[in-house]
């Protein structure tokens, strides 16, 4: 089997990659600005003994997910499993957020996520079953105080997932995990008392982890969840329940 993960340089996508290559998946990781932590992430994937392709492209760039597409392309002819992970968060308020910084977000999490899966489409029908997981957000249902762009976007990938998950079935399954409050880099500029609140406010009391969000992206990826499909799985710990 195979898989391409965006974002996979550290996080939840790298720890997703490393989750796909131990239950015996070739990855594709795909990376932006981090080389090195990607290139380390492609080194575990090996050393767990599948193969890894390194591919860097720029998803916030209308050509990105096309250029994405044809270097998978280029190596695979069929794709069993599609994981859209990449994009930042960047904190604004909505007052100070430009126009441009809208169509840059909409564009990672939602515009190029759409163009890359019509371009794999191809591959991933090759495969005899095919999965496809988005990473949404706790705040595609809550919104978010700084950062209504990003809030938007990942509401904006629901409505994707779950038409997907009609229009592509019975073939391919569509679903979409929504994390919570996660101990990864977006995170790492919080205070030790934000943090602190952070963790009171969720029922099971800490902060989850990229590995808690990988098994769950595993899970919907696996013949475990054949009957899954326009599903969303909330990942976090109890702090909202929809």
């Amino acid at each position: 089997m195979r898989a391409l993960v965006t974002g996979a340089s550290r996080g939840i996508g790298r720890a997703t990659a490393l989750h796909l290559a131990r239950d015996g998946v070739d990855v594709a990781v795909h990376f932006l600005s981090h080389e090195s932590e990607a290139a380390a992430t492609a080194a575990e994937v090996r050393a767990r003994g599948r193969e890894a392709l390194l591919l860097r492209a720029d998803l916030a760039e209308p050509s990105g997910a096309t250029e994405l597409a044809r270097a998978v392309a280029e190596r695979w002819d069929s794709l069993d499993i599609l994981v859209h992970n990449a994009g930042p968060y960047p904190r604004r308020s909505f007052e100070e957020t430009s126009e441009a910084e809208w169509r840059s977000i909409l564009q990672v999490h939602l515009l190029s996520p759409a163009a890359l899966t019509r371009a794999l489409l191809p591959r991933l029908r090759r495969a005899p079953t095919a999965r496809i997981v988005f990473v949404s957000s706790v705040l595609a249902f809550q919104g978010s105080t700084r950062g209504a762009h990003y809030a938007a976007a990942k509401a904006a990938q629901l409505g994707l997932a779950r038409s997907l998950a009609h229009e592509l079935a019975p073939q391919t399954t569509v679903n979409v995990v929504a994390p919570g409050s996660i101990d990864t880099a977006i995170l790492a500029g919080d205070s030790p008392e934000r943090r602190r609140e952070r963790e009171r406010a969720i029922p099971l009391g800490r902060l989850g982890s990229a590995e808690d969000v990988a098994e769950a992206i595993s899970f919907l990826a696996s013949p475990k969840a054949a009957y899954l499909t326009g599903t969303t799985l909330h990942v976090n710990g109890g702090l909202r329940s929809d």
